[in-house]
């Protein structure tokens, strides 16, 4: 009874340092994320430097308590300008730096005299440009680690808040702040340029809302596990995505995706030879044995992206989806028979089965096809719409299917020009108010999926993704049936 009394006072003990661990991981990158006071370093009021915008940028979330901080200047937008990060009144909770690399290590130094405490290095220069620039990365850790300072950084973009509408980054101010919406997504990104282009396009497009948005680039100190951490306990992200070229920790990061909770999207660099060598180049990364990657990745149930664009649409169909039931039992409705037989063997690879329908679904189907056809699964919905129309075939046979016990998701492929694009969205209606999970495949000649702008790209995009916003009311997303994969 001893020994038993012992181990409960011991497994207690550790709950409560695993729970503090966690909070003290949540109040850090709360200053990081949700700042309440920042100094940007390297600060300008040349409109065209990064200095300038992150002042600009965050000058209306911060007011009175944003500190641009260059010996040049007594002013930059507004606000005054201090010579150095030692003479600002107040010890700030955000440090940005945006200063050359060489000066980093020193400025390091005055944020922790002053008593800043988290510092965010945007400033290129470091691992992922050789040897010297990795022995001044080195430096500035060992620096940092001294003073008690957590970095983030270097070679970033920054990071974003959807909710705030912090902008602690670089980017153009005048590109972002229409198009900011606030959502339940967060991105990790280890890279700099990159995490802004895609930003961009998840906003101008509409893709989903955002939480946040973290550039982590050489990840020198706070790293994807850090923030994955975090995330789990914040109540504003129900999605993570994430670009990495290479793990950080692999047993923190594996312990660190299990306490998650939340669905997580996996886009990874360099896993070609051509690719490993640039990630080494682009963030200092080495990438490592993709076969064993993958199979870790695998053990833990992430989903995984090839390129930029399936991680959008990946992400943004786990946002739209997240109350949706889940399931493996899947109905194809199709108009052409081999497209049907395609998407059985695809559906087959991903560990789904196609439902077996019914017979009062069967008999309901009869309704709308010919006598001499008896409905199956999948659905081949042409000779319907021969005999009844489009809208009557595809209503009738989609909410047969959705009212079946033995269905939990459908995958829908239709096919469309600009004519019948537009009344397309009416065809979805059953799915209103249906719990289980959808995708829609779009097929038709490129002027369809583009704009003014040119083609659209291989899932479609500008004119098709400009009507998405009608599908997602009713739980619709225009992606390719990858996207059922692992739901």
């Amino acid at each position: 009874m001893i020994y038993w009394g012992r181990a409960e006072v011991h497994r207690g003990s550790k709950c409560m340092k695993e729970r503090r661990e966690k909070q003290e991981i949540f109040t850090l990158l709360e200053g990081f994320l949700n700042p309440k006071s920042v100094a940007v370093v390297g600060a300008t009021p040349d409109s065209q430097k990064g200095g300038y915008a992150l002042v600009a940028n965050l000058l209306g979330y911060c007011g009175e308590r944003l500190y641009p901080v260059n010996p040049k200047y007594k002013e930059i937008c507004g606000r005054p300008c201090y010579p150095s990060v030692e003479e600002l009144p107040e010890a700030v909770d955000l440090a940005i730096l945006f200063v050359p690399a060489k000066e980093v290590p020193e400025v390091i130094t005055k944020c922790g005299r002053k008593g800043c405490f988290r510092v965010m290095i945007q400033s290129a220069g470091f691992a992922e440009t050789g040897e010297q620039g990795r022995k001044l990365q080195e430096r500035c850790l060992a620096e940092a680690r001294n003073l008690g300072i957590r970095l983030w950084g270097p070679n970033c973009m920054g990071a974003v808040n959807g909710h705030t509408r912090m902008v602690a980054s670089f980017m153009r101010p005048h590109v972002w702040k229409e198009i900011l919406r606030p959502g339940d997504v967060s991105v990790i990104v280890q890279s700099g340029m990159a995490s802004a282009g895609f930003l961009m396009q998840v906003m101008s497009e509409g893709y989903f809302g955002l939480s946040k948005a973290c550039s982590i680039g050489n990840r020198i100190d706070i790293n994807e596990c850090d923030l994955l951490e975090y995330f789990a306990w914040d109540p504003d992200t129900a999605v993570v995505a994430m670009y990495l070229e290479s793990v950080s920790d692999p047993p923190r990061f594996r312990k660190a995706v299990e306490n998650l909770g939340k669905p997580l999207v996996l886009l990874r660099g360099g896993i070609s030879r051509g690719g490993a060598m640039a990630a080494l180049s682009h963030t200092g990364s080495l990438a490592g044995n993709v076969g064993v990657a993958e199979g870790f990745f695998r053990q833990l149930g992430i989903l995984r992206a090839y390129d930029f664009l399936e991680l959008m649409d990946m992400t943004k169909a786990l946002s739209i989806w997240k109350n949706k039931k889940r399931g493996k039992r899947v109905a194809v409705v199709t108009f052409s028979g081999a497209a049907g037989i395609v998407a059985s063997d695809h559906l087959e690879n991903c560990g789904m089965a196609l439902a077996e329908l019914s017979p009062i679904t069967v008999t309901k189907l009869q309704e709308v096809f010919p006598p001499w056809m008896e409905p199956s699964n999948p659905v081949d919905i042409w000779p319907a719409i021969e005999r009844r129309g489009r809208e009557r075939a595809y209503q009738e046979s989609l909410r047969a299917l959705v009212n079946d016990p033995g269905v939990e998701a459908v995958h829908v492929h239709m096919y469309v020009d600009r004519p019948l694009l537009e009344g397309s969205w009416k065809l979805m209606e059953p799915f209103f108010l249906w719990q289980g999970r959808a995708a829609l495949w779009l097929i038709g000649g490129h002027q369809v999926f583009s704009g003014s702008e040119g083609k659209g790209g291989a899932y479609g995009n500008t004119c098709v993704r400009r009507n998405s916003k009608r599908y997602q009311g009713v739980g619709v997303d225009l992606l390719t049936w990858t996207i059922l994969q692992g739901l």
